[in-house]
């Protein structure tokens, strides 16, 4: 998730914050859904969401719930591409 720098009222910021507010929400939308999901709820996945583009990181309990992230993550509107780095525990 990205979160903005905040400037002075007197001084326009540096970088437009359009975008990053719109990947805070997309990456808060992306966790509420699979907070419901009751395969991924006790996963621990880091969810980091920039310009769109999803970028997901752990060790997840197996591949199943690495691909049903995978799945979750691309059906969630408004993402444009995704970087999936979950990993199931080798045996």
């Amino acid at each position: 998730m990205i979160f903005p720098w905040f400037y002075p009222h007197d001084l326009s910021p540096l970088f437009p914050s359009g975008s990053a507010s719109d990947d805070t929400r997309l990456a808060c939308r992306l966790l509420e859904r699979m907070r419901q999901d009751p395969l991924l709820s006790h996963e621990r996945i880091c969810i980091e969401v920039q310009n769109r583009v999803v970028i997901l990181e752990g060790v997840v309990s197996s591949d199943e719930v690495g691909r049903r992230a995978h799945a979750c993550t691309w059906s969630t509107p408004g993402v444009h591409d995704v970087n999936n780095r979950l990993r199931a525990p080798q045996r």
